[in-house]
């Protein structure tokens, strides 16, 4: 079985304070796993490592055969690697429906997103049974996407903005 992903030897420093030193471990392909420690242990820091948010101080990430090390967070979730977060942000004023859909591959498409730019693995909905209704909910979240994906961005900066400011702090 070919590694998924292929962590090896990654630390990261906040400071001088090792939140994590020489990590390494392999996801295999179609594997369930967990990476499990203390409050503390570095969990979030690898997370976020894999995810793009900080980038290692040393060691590989390697993702489907190919190094990932210091991409951007868009970069890793183009290259296949979606992030979650414990607690759920939906977008205000958008329906659960709405909040689904903009995920989904075909609605992506609709909006000038190339089939070869969506991470693979992102499910979409094939229903050829789906009602008038939901398509035309889908059709107006189309239109909206483009003002949403601004409010990612918008709200991207101030998390980072957020994070280099903590991370600053004495």
């Amino acid at each position: 079985m070919n590694a998924l992903l292929d962590v090896r030897g990654v630390s990261k420093s906040f400071r001088g304070l090792k939140a994590v030193q020489n990590a390494s471990f392999t996801i295999p392909e179609g594997s369930i796993n967990a990476l499990i420690g203390p409050n503390g242990a570095g969990k979030t820091t690898i997370f976020n490592m894999v995810a793009g948010v900080f980038p290692p101080d040393s060691g590989s990430i390697v993702f489907q055969g190919k190094p990932i090390n210091g991409f951007r967070p868009d970069q890793v979730c183009a290259a296949g690697i979606g992030r979650t977060f414990q607690i759920v942000k939906p977008f205000a004023g958008l329906t659960v429906l709405d909040n689904v859909v903009v995920g989904d591959r075909s609605t992506l498409a609709a909006c000038g997103v190339a089939d070869k730019d969506v991470p693979p693995g992102l499910v979409v909905s094939g229903n050829p049974a789906r009602n008038h209704r939901e398509e035309l909910r889908e059709r107006a979240l189309v239109r909206r996407l483009p003002k949403l994906l601004e409010q990612i961005k918008e709200l991207a900066a101030r998390v980072e903005s957020l994070e280099t400011s903590a991370n600053h702090r004495p």
